[in-house]
């Protein structure tokens, strides 16, 4: 029997090949399942950051891009609970606060979108959650903050620099020129009169009570007892939970441990 080398050759190399390629593509498939293993789940919870001055539309203080990052629209706060709470994939929102306050309408504005949730909402306060930022967060169906937070801050201020006096040592006069009596009112470069500043008072005073309302109700307390601590100091995360205007001492893996209970699974944030 005569064999044929060169064909034995060829069909050798045809199999080694075959074992080549067939090795390749195991090595390949391992490591695509060790590449896809390696990447984060789908997240569950979204995370929405409150940061700087609470405004209500976006970049409300002008067009320097330095705006965006020290303040937050309520508009666009909005619109991302929105947007999460209509995700089936979403199962709870947490907004996560480091803000010393700014517009009370901008305030209540998240408030009221944390309230029309659908799903389990947490606010996380920072270092800081005050004023209207404080507002915002008792929209939330439970509120963390660290012990160390600087929280609440109930009150409305109108304050501004009055400019006459310097006006006048630099030899200029301000010219009112204008049609109804309180059209000038709050110009710092004329005086504020009696009935101006009495003007201004009642309105203040009608926002306070706002505000008072709003988180008596958010957090489900009585108005005398918000009364009592609404004026306009802050206070640490602890007395502030025992005042009841917080729910919980803790951090972001509080948070999580928290709400893993409460949505039943495992909690990844999205970020």
């Amino acid at each position: 029997m005569k064999f044929n080398l060169q064909s034995t050759k060829e069909s050798l190399m045809v199999t080694v090949l075959g074992l080549v390629a067939l090795a390749i593509l195991i090595g390949g498939v391992i490591s695509l399942s060790e590449y896809w293993n390696q990447q984060p789940k789908s997240c569950n919870v979204a995370v929405v950051q409150l940061y700087g001055s609470v405004v209500y539309y976006p970049n409300e203080n002008g067009n320097d891009a330095s705006n965006t990052l020290n303040q937050t629209a309520s508009e666009d706060i909005r619109q991302q609970i929105e947007m999460a709470d209509a995700d089936p994939n979403i199962k709870a929102i947490v907004l996560h606060i480091d803000s010393f306050g700014g517009n009370p309408v901008a305030g209540e504005d998240i408030a009221t979108a944390l309230k029309h949730a659908n799903k389990p909402t947490v606010a996380l306060v920072g270092d800081m959650g005050t004023s209207a930022a404080y507002w915002a967060a008792t929209g939330a169906e439970t509120i963390f903050a660290s012990a160390n937070s600087t929280l609440v801050d109930i009150g409305v201020t109108q304050s501004y620099l009055d400019n006459v006096k310097q006006n006048e040592q630099n030899g200029q006069t301000f010219v009112s020129l204008t049609a109804g009596k309180y059209k000038d009112a709050g110009n710092p470069d004329t005086p504020l009169t009696t009935e101006e500043k009495a003007l201004f008072q009642r309105d203040l005073n009608i926002m306070m009570q706002n505000f008072i309302s709003s988180v008596a109700r958010n957090r489900n307390l009585s108005v005398a007892s918000v009364t009592t601590i609404a004026d306009g100091s802050s206070m640490l995360g602890k007395m502030a939970l025992q005042n009841k205007l917080i729910d919980k001492i803790g951090n972001i893996y509080d948070v999580q441990n928290y709400l893993k209970g409460k949505i039943g699974e495992d909690v990844t944030l999205c970020q």
